[in-house]
């Protein structure tokens, strides 16, 4: 099923790259989450790094996202952005 970005009122900016084609449920995407003031981190997410208290990222599925919308312990969330190459 195509994942409406519309649909997710907690993502803070979605990419041109990201918006400009169909992605499916189970593709596999970057995110930022905030967490609510003494909110739990939900439990099926694994976090890739804990940058604050309540802010970490995590590899999640577009599908995931949906869930990470409906729980009541996320604040917000952001698509990860690739930063560019240092020489």
């Amino acid at each position: 099923m195509p994942i409406d970005f519309k649909s997710l009122h907690k993502l803070e900016s979605v990419p041109g790259s990201l918006s400009s084609r169909t992605r499916s449920a189970n593709e596999i995407v970057q995110v930022l989450v905030k967490l609510r003031k003494g909110a739990k981190r939900p439990s099926f997410i694994k976090p890739r790094a804990q940058i604050t208290s309540r802010i970490f990222s995590a590899d999640v599925t577009f599908g995931d996202m949906q869930r990470l919308e409906a729980d009541p312990a996320v604040e917000s969330m952001a698509l990860a952005r690739r930063m560019p190459g240092i020489k």
